[in-house]
């Protein structure tokens, strides 16, 4: 039932001989029940059910908002909300709002924001994930939650 589907070009790659060599990045999909596109304006707005697919990278949420650059008309940024899911590479992100930066590559979870990758989990009030790089920074954590080697639970709170 996904009404609206949106193919973007994040980036091309360069053909000047003499120009250092670009890793040409794979295209962006959105998928939503609905989307709004300003006649003359720089953004689209994705509503319902809407998923972001890019490499190896999904996002999904309930509303989602891109912003082009003025001159050139590229992705500068995504704005999603509302039941925010990162996917990647055996990692969940959560959050209730998520800021995508195209140049940087790197998404900013705010609101209730959490990793869980295997059994562990950690949670902050502002988590940075940086795509290229595979790291994340969490600020304002809490709690972070593993298990031992037999299996029992174990919280650790990171203030202490």
């Amino acid at each position: 039932m996904i009404a609206a589907s949106l193919l973007f070009t994040a980036a091309a790659s360069a053909h000047n001989a003499s120009a250092p060599v670009k890793k040409e990045r794979e295209p962006m999909v959105i998928t939503s029940n609905t989307m709004a596109a300003e006649q003359l304006g720089d953004t689209v707005t994705f509503t319902g059910n809407v998923i972001l697919k890019k490499e190896n990278m999904t996002l999904s949420s309930d509303t989602m908002v891109v912003f082009y650059g003025a001159r050139t008309k590229n992705i500068r940024e995504i704005e999603a909300s509302g039941n925010v899911v990162v996917h990647k590479e055996g990692r969940v992100a959560l959050s209730e709002h998520a800021t995508y930066f195209s140049a940087e590559e790197k998404i900013v979870l705010t609101g209730d924001a959490r990793i869980i990758e295997n059994d562990n989990q950690v949670g902050g009030e502002k988590i940075t994930l940086f795509m290229r790089d595979n790291r994340s920074i969490v600020e304002g954590g809490n709690v972070l939650l593993y298990k031992d080697k037999q299996g029992k639970a174990i919280e650790n709170d990171m203030r202490k």
